[in-house]
């Protein structure tokens, strides 16, 4: 997924909402920074979940052709989300 095609869905969206993703046969992890990667912009795990407000202010000026992924040992591009118990989850 795009970060234009995600900012663009979730722009009606509660600003406090925290945001997660999810790692194919895991839980959901926290998503606690974001690190940019030739066209990725990878959301990385951590203690402390970004808000969707903390999210948008950081990315402000990033290109919104970037793909959003995690990374493992490579980036795996994340090509939605889904909403549950306030929180944004990545997928």
């Amino acid at each position: 997924m795009r970060l234009i095609d995600f900012n663009l869905s979730v722009a009606a969206l509660d600003p406090q909402l925290k945001l997660y993703f999810k790692p194919a046969d895991q839980a959901a992890l926290p998503v606690s920074s974001l690190q940019l990667l030739n066209q990725w912009l990878i959301v990385v795990p951590g203690s402390s979940p970004l808000t969707l407000d903390q999210f948008e202010a950081r990315v402000q000026a990033i290109s919104g052709s970037r793909q959003l992924a995690y990374s493992e040992t490579s980036q795996i591009k994340l090509f939605g989300y889904h909403l549950r118990d306030q929180k944004i989850i990545l997928g």
